[in-house]
């Protein structure tokens, strides 16, 4: 990640409305398989970790930012960058956890407990997590739970994140789905 750009890419979509730019996800870095479940009936295998992204001159690492929308290797899409307290709501809630403890994760579980923070906060945005019940559900290893349980008790300390919203249109047809939004530091 190339923190520097984000300050200033971060500092400049604050002051005026974000400019759209294109972003191909690179790969899956950090993390473990788990199995989440969404609103009771969609289960799956999925990625919780790190990401790795790149625009035309910058590599940084991530967290998904919407359960709903997976992306495959290699793919590009558009997206916006704003202040994660500034959108609010469940965004800025995971925007705490992103802030307090991206950097610290580093290890397969804890970045795939990070992941998975993330998503309950997003998700369900509840005082604590119950990672059995809610709109999001998730089964990993006890290790990667323990993470989890602990990154998000950062959901009330506010911090600053970046969340890299997709944005809709790329290609141009109508009701095109929204790819990946992303959750990274500043």
């Amino acid at each position: 990640m190339n923190p520097i750009w984000f300050v200033v890419f971060a500092i400049s979509s604050w002051v005026s409305t974000p400019q759209p730019f294109q972003v191909q996800f690179a790969r899956s870095e950090v993390g473990r398989d788990v199995v989440v479940c969404i609103d009771g009936q969609k289960v799956e295998r999925t990625f919780a970790g790190k990401l790795t992204f790149r625009d035309q001159n910058h590599t940084w690492q991530s967290v998904c930012a919407d359960v709903r929308s997976p992306i495959r290797h290699g793919e590009i899409f558009t997206v916006r960058a704003f202040r994660a307290s500034k959108v609010g709501g469940n965004i800025a809630l995971a925007g705490n956890i992103v802030a307090k403890f991206f950097k610290s994760a580093q290890t397969p579980d804890q970045c795939a407990g990070l992941q998975i923070a993330v998503w309950k906060a997003i998700e369900d945005g509840t005082e604590q997590a119950d990672f059995g019940s809610g709109r999001f559900q998730v089964r990993a290893t006890q290790s990667v739970l323990a993470y989890a349980q602990q990154y998000y008790q950062g959901i009330g300390e506010p911090g600053e994140a970046i969340y890299i919203q997709s944005s809709p249109g790329q290609s141009g047809l109508p009701n095109e789905p929204l790819k990946q939004s992303q959750l990274s530091t500043t």
